[in-house]
Order: structure tokens, then sequence, then C-alpha cells
């Protein structure tokens, strides 16, 4: 019996971590599209950028971890019936049980990982992602600026620098004119260093003259020396503070605990709970299609996987505005009963044909 256990589990977790792979790639070109027009084309490295995309990963695991399972344990018992190794398994008086057994395993472990994935590491590398990625727009600033030429990195900011020193944010002996609605500022300065704090950029100036300009009242020109000055350059959006609940783990959650926080709960524990129901789904439609093949496998579990998403979205979105912000977990409840149903109909072998052929 251990024997029959680890073939099934091995087949399984060959298909799960091949759909997985292809998965994740499919999803990594998909992000690659979005952050390069955001960092790539300012002077920031392909390996700042493979960086940000290696952190992007954790926060695929909640949806491809319950896809690739449906997918391996489909593919797998189809290929299994489609050689009638079912069918000799069955003949030696081995039971529909003992042959789930291997996958109800496999999907406790892959529901254990992927809770404490989305309760812990998906938030976490979410805040380490827009970190990483807010970094790398302070350093475009400087990376973006090439010596002796005008560069604007941002709308309404205009730098000129002899010397750059990239990796330190230091620019030496320029000019930033920045435009403001009908204000601008010119300023020349022999130093000076960007930073950001808490989703604003700054310059730190040494050493410099600042022109100040109202375009409809030029004759108030101002003009300002000094030995120290900071400029703000750019403010980001509020969401960079990373306070939304899609950034807070478990614990945090509990301890703000409001009604977003509560939504964003239920949204992850049905997510989290998924590999188990899926794969006993997965399973119990496996064994009652008899004479199965890859393409069978496919085709099922796309439309498993459609159907829970879009029945998720559905009560994720009816949870937000009627406040019930347990519905998401109807999705698992319905999918689990049905999957129960499925699963009496292949202990008791009653099979029937959806009328689907090899291909």
């Amino acid at each position: 019996m251990k024997v029959l256990h680890r073939y099934i589990l091995s087949e399984i977790i060959r298909y799960f971590f091949l759909f997985i792979a292809v998965f994740i790639l499919i999803m990594l070109m998909n992000k690659a599209s979005f952050i390069a027009k955001t960092v790539l084309g300012y002077g920031v490295s392909f390996s700042s950028l493979f960086s940000v995309l290696v952190k992007t990963i954790p926060s695929f695991f909640e949806f491809l971890i319950p896809m690739s399972l449906v997918f391996a344990v489909l593919v797998t018992f189809f290929l299994l019936s489609g050689r009638n190794e079912i069918v000799a398994v069955k003949s030696c008086g081995i039971s529909v049980k003992e042959l789930a057994k291997p996958v109800i395993v496999f999907s406790i472990v892959l529901t254990i990982f992927n809770f404490f994935s989305v309760m812990y590491l998906v938030p976490e590398s979410n805040v380490a992602m827009k970190r990483e990625i807010q970094e790398l727009v302070r350093k475009k600033l400087s990376l973006g600026i090439i010596p002796g030429k005008f560069i604007s990195n941002f709308p309404g900011v205009t730098f000129y620098a002899e010397s750059v020193y990239p990796s330190k944010g230091i620019l030496k002996n320029f000019m930033v004119s920045v435009v403001k609605k009908d204000e601008q500022a010119t300023i020349f300065a022999k130093y000076g260093r960007v930073r950001m704090t808490n989703g604003t950029v700054f310059l730190d100036i040494d050493t410099g003259i600042a022109h100040f300009l109202n375009w409809k009242r030029p004759e108030n020109l101002k003009i300002l020396e000094f030995k120290t000055y900071t400029l703000v350059v750019y403010k980001f959006a509020s969401q960079e503070k990373f306070e939304a609940s899609k950034y807070k783990t478990l614990n945090e959650l509990f301890k703000r605990w409001n009604l977003k926080d509560r939504l964003e709960f239920f949204k992850r524990l049905t997510l989290a709970v998924s590999p188990v129901i899926m794969g006993l789904f997965a399973f119990s439609i496996a064994v009652v299609i008899p004479r199965g093949s890859i393409g069978t496998g496919i085709l099922v579990g796309l439309i498993v996987i459609v159907s829970y998403y879009v029945f998720f979205t559905f009560l994720r979105k009816a949870a937000q505005f009627s406040g019930f912000v347990f519905l998401p977990v109807f999705v698992d409840i319905v999918y689990f009963s049905v999957g129960l149903i499925f699963y009496k109909k292949a202990i008791n072998e009653n099979y029937f044909n959806m009328g689907i052929g090899r291909w």
C-alpha cells in the first residue's frame, strides 16, 4: 500500500511543480512589463528589477497553489485512468479511499503552507516589494541624471549636474528647477543629496542660491542665498505608507480589526484553506469521470478554477458593499459540499461520462 501511495504522491508532486512553475513564469512576465515601465527606463539595472520580481512571487501563492493542485490531481488521475492503472488497482481489492489518501495528505500540507503564506508571507513581501520600488524611485532621481545634460525624471522637475554619485544620491555643482502650477523655483548649489522619508522625496542642499518666481507676478522675483536648504521634490500617494489591510500580517489585522481588516481576514482565510478543498474536489471529479486524458484534465481544471474565482470575486465584492465580511467563506463551503457529493459517488463507483474524448 505504501508503494501505491508513494507512486501517486510522486506523480501529483511532479505535475504540481510543473504547473506552478509555468504559472509563476506567466505571472512574472506580466508583472515585469509593469515594473519595467516604472523603474527600468530611468537607469535602474536589470538586477534591481529582478530583485523586485523575486519579491512579488509570494503574492502569487494564494492563487497559484490551489490552481496548480487542481491541475496536478486531475491530470494525474486522468492519466492513471487512461492507462487502466486505476482499474488494475481496484482489481486488487484496493478502495477509492486508499487512492484519496496521498491527495488529502498533500493537500493538507499545501493548506498549512498556504495559510502561513497568505497570513504572513504575502503581506510582508508586498511591503518589501513596495519599499524596494520606492528606493529605486529615489535612486532614479540620481541614476537618471547624466552629467552635463538636462534631465527631467518627474513632471515639473529638471536637473542639471556636473558631477553625479548615483549610489549615494549625491549631486555636485548642480541646478534643479521645480515648477508647481504658476510658481517656479530654480536653485543653483555646490552640493545636494536625494533622500526619501515617509513617501516624500527631499533634496538636501548645501551652499547655494535660489530664485523663486510667480509667473502671475514676475515683479515679485525672490532671490535667496543659503547655506542649507531642503527642497520637497515629490510626494507619493498615501497608499505608499502601507496602512492598507493587504499590507498587514494576521497579528496586525487582529490588533487593529476594523471593517476592512475583517474583510481582508475572511478573504485570506478562504484562499488559505482552498487547497484541501480543491484537492478533494479535483480528486472526486477525476475518479467519477472515466477514461480521461491530459486534455480532459486541463479542460476540467479550467472550468473548476474559473468558476471558483468568479464565485469568490462576486462574494468578495458583495461583502464589501454589504458589510457581511464572512461572505467569501461561502465559496469554500459550497465547493466542499459539492466535493463531498462527488467523493461519495467515487466511493460508490457511481461514474458518469461527460462525453469528453481523448486528445
